[in-house]
């Protein structure tokens, strides 16, 4: 019943994911509007998902190496959506620096256990995710004073990787929060999913409001 519930709940998450494949992929205006980039982490984000989906519900637990390539694409197509976005050629540089540092980082990390692949591997998810949240936060920054693209998405980058951080910070993935129904850390994470998804899917509704009011105008 408690897996059932936090499969469910997961669930939200990934057809939130497909509608929000969908629609920008479907709609030839908005997708002229974004970066390929952005639709091809969509795309992989979506097949990583449904994959992970499938083997989880049918041997419920074995299908943690996943994460790996999760959050591995997440950080190569993430990283450089943000490199093209930023024009800045200082924070372009501190990226890149940072970028190298992070592969380094989960190059070393394999290298000298890689028994670590068969499991969740924290420094990978810190360093990554941390680097995603500085990107985030700069590209918002720099354009504060701009009617720009991919803020309320990166607004969704930046509130679930937190959450994300702060799990593996704390050490709390086995933290129960309620009992009775059981609602456990990874239940609080797969909430903050869901609204990450709905930033993406308001990002999708002001792009395509935009297209519609260009539309009356001419």
């Amino acid at each position: 019943m408690n897996f059932l519930l936090s499969f469910s709940i997961s669930l939200i998450g990934l057809l939130l994911l497909l509608l929000n494949t969908i629609l920008f992929i479907k709609n030839k205006e908005v997708r002229g509007k974004v970066s390929k980039v952005f639709i091809a982490y969509l795309v992989s984000l979506l097949s990583i998902e449904i994959l992970c989906h499938a083997i989880g519900f049918f041997k419920p637990g074995s299908n943690l190496f996943l994460s790996h390539f999760y959050f591995l694409f997440q950080f190569l197509f993430l990283g450089y959506f943000y490199y093209t976005l930023i024009k800045d050629k200082y924070f372009k540089s501190l990226m890149l620096s940072l970028a190298t540092a992070v592969l380094i980082i989960l190059v070393y990390s394999y290298v000298t256990d890689p028994t670590i692949f068969w499991r969740f591997n924290e420094l990978e998810i810190l360093a990554t995710s941390f680097f995603l949240v500085f990107c985030a936060i700069c590209f918002i920054l720099l354009n504060m004073d701009k009617h720009h693209k991919y803020f309320h998405f990166s607004l969704g980058v930046i509130m679930y990787l937190l959450c994300s951080i702060y799990i593996f910070i704390t050490g709390n993935a086995e933290f129960i929060i309620i009992k009775e129904p059981l609602i456990d850390i990874w239940v609080l994470n797969s909430f903050f999913y869901i609204m990450y998804q709905l930033m993406i899917l308001k990002e999708y509704r002001l792009l395509a409001s935009f297209h519609k009011d260009n539309l009356v105008l001419k």
